[in-house]
C-alpha cells in the first residue's frame, strides 16, 4: 500500500479525459469458436486471482478481532495471498511489522498473530512481501541506506530459515516458526520507485538479498520490484533492472489504481484502465530484452479502484489540504464495472496475477469488514476466481463488438465500447462469457449508477449446449452474494446489465454429479462414514480433467488443494488432492471435520459445483493399503529390516518387523496439517492402535506419520508374533479405537 512519501506520483491527470458518443443501449457481441492466438499467454487467460494483507500495528490482530474472516478467506480460493510487512516507521523496540527490531533483536509477535491464519488458508502458500527495512538500517525519511544492503540481506535470509529451514539463533536466542508452514513466495520490497531507492540501488539491493536467501532454500521463489504504478513508471525505472539483474527473477510485479481522488469522474477512473494495459505490455517488452527474464510472467499485486488514504489528521494523503472522504466506489456495484473490466483488459494482454488491495481493507479497499462479511467486492472476486480457475487457464475466444456505445477521448480518437466482453473456453468444452457494463450516465457522474446495456449475443459458432448458468454482479446483488440462474442456451442469446456491473454466463454440457454411494475409502473401497484425515475416492461424472492428473506441490512439503481445476471442499474447507479425473478423485478428508457428526461436501471442477452431499463423520475409519489397489490381498507392508516390499516371494521372519501403511487414523496429536508430507517420525493418532497378525496381537513401537507421505497415511511398525503360523497369505489386520480395519489383507511370513 502508499506512505505519504510517494503518493504524488498518482496523477490522474496523466489520463486523458474521457467524452462519450451514445448512439443507442445495445451492443452486438460475435463469440467465435476461434483462439486468439493475440490475447493472453500465447491465447490462453492464465490471471489466478488473489488477495492482500498488510502487518502493520494497526491490522496484525484482524483474525483475533473476526475469526469468521477465516470462512470467506478460504472459500475465495486466492492465489499466494500477499502479505505485506512493512516497518510501520516507529522506534527500535516498538510495535513494528518488520520482525528485527534492532541488531540482534527480533520480535515474531504480529507475524506469528498475522501470517498462521493466512497460511492455512486455501493454497497455504502466500506472498510474503519483506516491504522495507527496519528504522535502523534507513534514513532519517524511511529510505533503506545503500550500506544497509548486507544486513537487509542477512535478515532476509534469516527469515527463510525461520519459516523452512528449522529456524535459526541470534545473540543467544533461537527463533523458529510456530507452525509447520513453508514460505514459498517472497517478494523482495514494496514500491521501491516510490520509497527513495533508485532503479541502479534496486537493482544492488536485490542481486545481493536474493542469493542469501535462495543459498538457504534453493526450492523459494521471488517477486522483483512490486512498482507503484503511474504513467510511464516501467519505461523509466524496469531499464536499469533489466539490465543490470543477476539473480534470480520468478516474477514481475507491479501494482494499479485508478485514482488517488475521491473527486475523480467515474469516466476518469474507467479511463486508467488502457493504461494498465499499455504497461504490462510494456513490461513484457523490457523484460523480452533480457534472454534470462524472457519468460517472466508479470502480476499485479495491488489493484483497486482509489489509492488514497486519510492520514493522522483525517486528510488526504494524495490532496494536501483536501478532506479524506472514503471512496465507496471499491465496494459497491462501480466495482463490478470496475473489476470484471480489470480482469478482462490484464487477461488479455498477458499478465498471470491479479491481486485485490485489500482483504481487510475497510469500505473504500476491503472486500470483509470488521467482523469478516463480505462486501460486494468479495462477491465480485469470487465469481472471477471460481469461474476462471487458473490453473488450468483457458483459451481466449475471438470476439466481435458492435453498436453501442463508442467510447472516445481527446476529440473524439476511439478508445473502444463502453462495454466489455470476455469469452473462453474451459478444458472440458464449456465456455465462460463475462459481460462488463461501464457505461456511464453522466460525464460528471462520481459514483453514479451507470446506464443500462443490452448484450446481444451470437453463440452460433459455438455449437450447441445443455444447459447454462447466468450471475449477475450489480446493484441488485444480495448481501449474502448473486444467486446464479439457470438459462436455456441458444445460437442468440440477450442479457441486459441495467447500470455498472457485471454477468457471467456458463454453457457446459456436463455438471459434476457425485452421491453418497460414490464416496470409499481409499484403502479398502468401503463406503460409509468418513473419518479425519483419511484417504478417500470419490466416484462419479464430470468431475475432473478428462487427462487423468496426479498431485501438485505448493512447495516442498505441502500437497496442493487444487488440481487442472477441480476442487473438493468440506465444509468450505478445500481438501488435499491426490488424484484428478472425469470420474474418480482422491483426496484427504480435512482435518477440519474432527468432532462434527457430518459434513457436507461439494465437488467444484473448473468453477461447477456438485449439488451439496452430508456425509456421517467417524471417529476413525481405519484400512490397510494394498500392493494391487483393490482393498483385499497382499498388503502394503514393508520389511523393516531392509525396508523392501513383503511379497510370497520376500517374506518376514517371525520375531521380525514389518511397517504397514495405513488410512483411516482419525485426529493426531499433534494436530494434524492437511495435506503436509512428514519430513520425519511426526504425529500419532489420538485413538488407541493395535495389530493382530494370524490372530495374534502384535507388539508395535511406531505408529503415526509416514515420513514423506502425505498426512492421513499412517505407518504402523509391528513385531511379527513367534506364535505365529507361518504362510504365504496369513491374515492381517489393525485397529484404530474401538474400528477395525478390512478383512482379506494379508502377510507373507517365514
Amino acid at each position: 500500500m502508499k506512505s505519504p512519501a510517494f503518493i504524488f506520483i498518482f496523477c490522474i491527470s496523466l489520463w486523458p479525459s474521457v467524452a462519450r458518443a451514445q448512439t443507442s443501449d445495445t451492443v452486438n457481441v460475435t463469440i467465435s469458436n476461434q483462439i486468439n492466438q493475440q490475447a493472453g499467454v500465447n491465447g490462453r487467460l492464465q490471471l489466478p486471482m488473489s488477495t492482500s494483507f498488510q502487518l502493520a500495528p494497526w491490522g496484525y490482530q484482524f483474525f483475533q478481532t473476526a475469526p469468521g474472516a477465516l470462512a470467506p478467506l478460504n472459500a475465495l480460493d486466492p492465489f499466494h495471498t500477499r502479505v505485506q510487512v512493512i516497518s510501520g516507521g516507529v522506534a527500535a523496540g516498538q510495535s513494528t511489522g518488520i520482525p528485527l527490531i534492532a541488531p540482534d533483536t527480533w520480535d515474531f509477535t504480529e507475524l506469528n498473530a498475522l501470517l498462521p491464519p493466512v497460511q492455512s488458508t486455501s493454497d497455504h502458500s502466500p506472498e510474503f512481501q519483506i516491504g522495507t527495512a527496519p528504522a535502523f538500517l534507513s534514513d532519517s525519511s524511511g529510505d533503506i541506506l545503500s550500506s544497509s544492503y548486507a544486513a537487509f540481506a542477512q535478515m532476509s535470509a534469516n527469515l527463510v530459515r525461520y519459516y523452512n529451514t528449522g529456524g535459526f539463533t541470534e545473540a543467544g536466542t533461537f527463533y523458529q516458526s510456530p507452525n509447520p508452514y513453508h514460505v514459498t513466495w517472497w517478494g523482495i520490497f514494496n514500491e521501491p520507485n516510490g520509497n527513495g531507492v533508485t532503479s541502479a540501488e534496486y537493482t544492488a539491493l536485490y542481486n545481493q538479498t536474493v542469493p542469501e536467501m535462495a543459498a538457504v532454500d534453493p526450492s523459494i521463489k521471488f517477486l522483483a520490484v512490486e512498482l507503484s504504478d503511474y504513467g510511464t513508471q516501467a519505461e523509466t525505472y524496469l531499464p536499469a533492472f533489466v539490465s543490470g539483474v543477476n539473480a534470480r527473477v520468478d516474477v514481475l510485479a507491479t501494482h494499479f489504481y485508478g485514482t488517488c481522488n475521491q473527486t475523480d469522474s467515474d469516466d476518469a477512473v474507467f479511463a486508467s484502465v488502457p493504461g494498465f494495459v499499455s504497461e504490462v505490455q510494456d513490461i513484457y517488452s523490457q523484460l523480452a530484452t533480457n534472454p534470462s527474464l524472457a519468460a517472466v510472467p508479470v502480476w499485479v499485486t495491488e489493484n483497486n479502484v482509489n489509492a488514497d488514504y486519510a492520514t493522522s489528521n483525517g486528510m488526504s494523503a494524495c490532496n494536501p489540504g483536501q478532506l479524506f472522504v472514503t471512496d465507496l466506489r471499491a465496494t459497491d456495484a462501480f466495482f463490478a464495472a470496475w473489476r470484471s473490466l480489470v480482469f478482462a483488459s490484464l487477461g488479455e494482454a498477458g499478465a498471470q496475477g491479479l491481486y485485490h488491495w485489500a482483504f481487510d481493507g475497510g469500505q473504500q479497499f476491503g472486500e470483509v469488514d470488521n467482523s469478516g462479511n463480505p462486501y460486494f467486492s468479495y462477491w465480485v472476486d469470487y465469481y472471477l476466481s471460481h469461474w476462471f480457475p487458473s490453473p488450468p487457464g483457458q483459451n481466449i475466444l475471438q470476439v466481435t463488438e458492435s453498436g453501442c456505445c463508442l467510447w472516445t477521448y481527446d476529440g473524439g480518437n476511439p478508445m473502444g465500447l463502453d462495454t466489455h466482453t470476455l469469452a473462453a473456453q474451459n478444458p472440458d468444452g464449456s465456455v465462460v462469457i463475462l459481460m462488463s457494463n461501464h457505461a456511464v450516465a453522466n460525464l460528471t457522474d462520481d459514483n453514479g449508477t451507470g446506464t443500462v446495456r443490452d448484450f446481444m449475443l451470437d453463440l452460433s459458432a459455438l455449437g450447441n449446449f445443455n444447459a447454462g448458468t447466468i450471475v449477475y454482479l450489480d446493484a441488485t446483488t444480495p448481501a449474502a452474494g448473486p444467486v446464479p440462474q439457470q438459462v436455456t442456451p441458444s445460437a442468440q442469446m440477450q442479457f441486459a446489465i441495467e447500470g455498472y456491473g457485471a454477468a457471467l454466463l456458463r454453457l457446459y454440457n456436463n455438471a459434476p454429479t457425485l452421491t453418497a454411494a460414490g464416496v470409499a475409502n481409499a484403502a479398502s473401497y468401503a463406503t460409509g462414514a468418513v473419518a479425519p484425515g483419511e484417504l478417500i475416492s470419490l466416484f462419479g461424472s464430470a468431475i475432473g480433467p478428462s487427462a487423468a492428473a496426479s498431485l501438485t506441490l505448493t512447495n516442498p512439503v505441502l500437497v496442493s488443494d487444487s488440481l487442472a481445476g477441480l476442487r473438493v471442499w468440506f465444509d468450505g474447507v478445500p481438501a488435499p488432492v491426490l488424484y484428478a479425473s472425469a470420474n474418480q478423485v482422491n483426496v484427504v478428508v480435512p482435518y477440519e471435520v474432527a468432532g462434527q457428526s457430518s459434513t457436507t461436501v461439494q465437488v467444484e471442477y473448473l468453477g461447477a459445483l456438485s449439488a451439496p452431499m452430508s456425509l456421517p463423520v467417524a471417529a476413525t475409519a481405519p484400512a490397510i493399503f494394498t500392493l494391487n489397489a483393490s482393498g483385499a490381498g497382499a498388503g502394503a507392508i514393508l520389511n523393516a529390516a531392509d525396508n523392501s516390499v513383503n511379497t510370497p516371494a520376500n517374506p518376514v521372519s517371525r520375531g521380525a518387523w514389518v511397517s504397514i501403511f495405513a488410512t483411516g487414523a482419525g485426529a493426531t496429536n499433534p494436530a494434524s496439517v492437511d495435506g503436509l508430507l512428514p519430513t520425519g517420525p511426526s504425529y500419532t493418532p489420538n485413538a488407541n492402535v493395535s495389530v493382530t497378525i494370524g490372530g495374534v496381537n502384535c507388539p508395535l513401537n511406531y505408529e503415526g506419520g509416514a515420513p514423506g507421505i502425505v498426512s492421513g497415511v499412517v505407518q504402523i511398525n509391528a513385531q511379527v508374533p513367534e506364535g505365529v503360523t507361518p504362510g504365504a497369505n496369513v491374515p492381517i489386520q489393525i485397529q484404530i479405537g474401538t474400528v477395525s480395519s478390512q478383512s482379506g489383507v494379508t502377510l507373507a511370513v517365514q
